[in-house]
């Protein structure tokens, strides 16, 4: 394939899609390396049919981002989701797609966006969805440090749309150099499965089927429990600066908790993107000091918790350090679990016979990755 844009229309991901960049924890498990752009735009049809591709997104999007973290430079990650086909996702006038999450690298806000998704509808528009990704979202520049892909995944035929023909939107992210996979949430040999493998083809992307039955592959190991406590203890260390942190710290906290009641697998991995390396919080004192964005000399009081405001300027410092040493030991606990966590997981499946290249996060991870080997990173420990 060529290009470092093309489209990989996809099942969706509630990717990914992202991700993003974390001050404080780039700076400590990346010391070297050109920062590097991927943008993903996850399409998830969520007509009636759709609820368990939907909760495999749920499921799997900390694992996928987990996985980006091992590679290396670690790059900045902005995801966007989007919705069509359910009766949530808008109307008649936007073809039933709806921007559920701008290109972003606030993993929460993506997070939560994929818990609001409701299932229900059936006017599945891939031309639509397509056309409102591609034109739609503020994506970066092309470049040779920026990936940009689209990932789509339905069951119904691709070529519903009675006013936007997917093939054209095809050819234009051809043109415009995008990533495209697709994924038909059923059998290759279904007749619907012909217009999506023309719209792979079309935009000289990828096609993968996905098994509904079995979308995801998340299993549970014997360290989540203890991983989904030091998640939920790493919150202690966020230090909120005015409005914007104490709604980030809440998103964080609803993540959590939400998270957590669906899956203590998904908690545990939910636990180590907080702890690595592609989680950002610009709204934390901690990492703005730590990523060069401000120093706690110009931050206003006001802005400040109540337990600082008091404080000298020695013993605001002070405060400062205790706190980044409490979460900097929080964190190791996390990633030196999430190593035998990993370890765990990958016996599970070798005994289960469970092949994960056909799962949602599989075919997600196994897609990213290559594109990623394509240009030139690496994966810790691969």
């Amino acid at each position: 394939m060529s290009g470092y844009r093309r489209i990989f229309a996809v099942l969706g991901v509630g990717v990914l899609a992202v991700i993003a960049a974390g001050g404080i924890d780039r700076a400590q498990d990346d010391p070297g390396g050109e920062p590097r752009t991927i943008e993903v735009a996850i399409c998830l049809d969520s007509s009636g049919s759709m609820k368990p591709l939907i909760d495999a997104a749920r499921l799997s999007l900390w694992d996928v981002v987990n996985e980006l973290s091992q590679v290396r430079p670690v790059p900045t990650v902005r995801v966007a989701l989007l919705g069509f086909g359910g009766r949530a996702e808008g109307g008649p006038q936007s073809g039933w797609v709806k921007v559920r999450a701008p290109l972003t690298e606030d993993l929460d806000q993506v997070s939560a966006q994929l818990f609001e998704m409701t299932t229900g509808g059936g006017t599945e528009y891939v031309g639509r969805v397509l056309q409102t990704a591609l034109d739609g979202l503020a994506w970066s520049e092309p470049g040779e440090d920026t990936l940009r892909m689209i990932f789509v995944a339905g069951n119904e035929p691709a070529d519903q749309d009675p006013e936007v023909d997917f093939r054209e939107m095809a050819a234009d992210a051809l043109e415009r150099e995008f990533e495209l996979y697709v994924v038909y949430c059923g059998q290759e040999t279904d007749p619907h499965a012909a217009t999506w493998k023309e719209l792979a083809e079309t935009a000289e992307g990828r096609f993968a089927t996905l098994d509904l039955r079995a979308a995801s592959s998340v299993v549970g190991t014997s360290v989540d429990r203890e991983m989904a406590r030091l998640g939920t203890e790493l919150n202690r260390t966020y230090v909120g600066l005015g409005e914007q942190g104490k709604t980030g710290l809440k998103a964080v906290e609803a993540q959590d908790q939400k998270v957590e009641a669906l899956s203590l697998a998904a908690a545990a991995a939910r636990a180590e993107t907080k702890a690595g390396a592609l989680y950002g919080r610009n709204w934390d004192l901690i990492d703005s000091i730590a990523s060069g964005r401000t120093s706690l000399d110009e931050i206003e009081p006001t802005s400040l918790p109540k337990v600082m405001r008091g404080m000298t300027p020695d013993e605001r410092s002070a405060y400062v350090e205790t706190v980044r040493g409490e979460r900097e030991r929080i964190r190791r606990q996390i990633l030196d679990l999430s190593a035998q966590r990993r370890r765990l997981v990958a016996e599970q499946a070798k005994k289960s016979g469970l092949d994960s290249s056909k799962t949602f996060d599989g075919i997600v991870r196994g897609a990213i990755l290559q594109e990623l080997g394509d240009r030139g990173y690496e994966a810790e420990g691969k």
